[in-house]
């Protein structure tokens, strides 16, 4: 099957690549600044395409749901409860986490997620200013 790399597939993909983590929505929205002839099924259908062809990763983040990712290696996230971003933590990706799960619970392992959760710095400071208001 040949796949055609469309004006339209090219704007979705820098767009994904241009911002921080976006889910689906957060990506149709940065389209429509650039052509707002692009449907929403569409944005969403490139970006499935594209997370199966590897160029990017979808992730699942609890309380964010799918995102996608231009980190392609395997890694880990932390996402702020206050304002919801989703960021990348510069921590080793642990295959033995996944062997040690894999030799208790007898389960292959094929690949594992983990999300830390909290509040970013940017939240903090604001909560902590508010506070003293």
């Amino acid at each position: 099957m040949i796949h055609r790399n469309t004006r339209q597939k090219q704007i979705i993909l820098e767009t994904a690549l241009r911002l921080d983590h976006p889910t689906a929505t957060e990506v149709y929205e940065a389209v429509l600044q650039k052509d707002p002839g692009i449907g929403r099924a569409t944005v969403f259908r490139v970006l499935k395409g594209y997370a199966a062809e590897g160029k990017l990763r979808s992730v699942y983040v609890p309380d964010s749901g799918e995102i996608f990712d231009k980190t392609l290696s395997p890694h880990y996230h932390v996402r702020c409860r206050s304002c919801g971003r989703v960021g990348d933590v510069p921590l080793q990706y642990m295959d033995e986490l996944a062997a040690r799960v894999e030799a208790e619970t007898g389960m292959e392992i094929l690949s594992h997620e983990l999300s830390f959760f909290g509040i970013c710095r940017d939240c903090k400071a604001r909560e902590q200013t508010e506070a003293k208001q």
